[in-house]
């Protein structure tokens, strides 16, 4: 009884509509948000465990950083175009957009890509030379569980980063009107975030879309070879 409550103010936490694009539809897999905006599908257990995981630490962290209100802004919103995000900590003093995350590792060596990615388009959207991210590693019982990362960006790879955002944005955005997630960006070939797709409730069918699109490329290659 209780499980299905929490799953019902999940779904409604999951697909209430939100203004512009997220950064995390588009830092992520864009096709898997095109697909949750056209076809909502009922979430699982591994939703419900990464989203309390992730909540437990940002909350957390948020509820220390309010001692200090002169040098931490919580959950900055920035937008650009339709693009919208919201940082967990921005660092007002030294213009650092800080994320913390939650892994059920002992330690981490480096961050994962897909954490790499959100800092990055954060980076991106605040015009900042250094972001943090900031990792509670949940199997550490005996040592210190957090790792800090600082990872530094030039002004030409910010603005690479802006224009793959704004790319990626347009496109969701016509996907979601013409109804078609095939047209829209996913990350099955990208080794480095594709694990996604193990868990993902649309694995199905852009599998078919992919499977059709590589024989539409291979067709048209032959074609123009003949």
């Amino acid at each position: 009884m209780i499980l299905e409550t929490l799953y019902d103010a999940l779904y409604e936490e999951y697909n209430q509509t939100r203004e512009g694009i997220h950064v995390s539809d588009i830092t992520l897999c864009p096709r898997e948000a095109c697909f949750r905006r056209l076809d909502p599908k009922p979430l699982t257990n591994t939703d419900l465990n990464f989203f309390t995981s992730g909540k437990a630490i940002h909350e957390a962290l948020q509820s220390l950083i309010k001692k200090y209100p002169d040098r931490f802004e919580i959950e900055k919103e920035v937008k650009f175009g339709d693009i919208v995000g919201h940082i967990d900590l921005f660092d007002k003093q030294n213009h650092i957009p800080i994320e913390a995350k939650s892994a059920r590792v002992k330690t981490m060596s480096e961050p994962k890509a897909h954490y790499l990615k959100q800092l990055e388009a954060y980076m991106a959207l605040t015009g900042a030379d250094i972001g943090i991210i900031l990792v509670q590693c949940l199997l550490n019982y005996e040592e210190n569980p957090f790792v800090e990362f600082e990872h530094k960006m030039t002004a030409e790879q910010r603005k690479a980063v802006l224009s793959q955002l704004q790319q990626d944005a347009i496109i969701l955005k016509v996907g979601i009107m013409e109804q078609d997630p095939s047209i829209v960006r996913h990350i099955n070939y990208d080794l480095t975030l594709n694990w996604k797709c193990r868990y993902c409730p649309y694995a199905k069918p852009c599998e078919e879309m992919r499977i059709e699109a590589n024989a539409t490329n291979f067709n048209d290659s032959v074609a123009k070879t003949a």
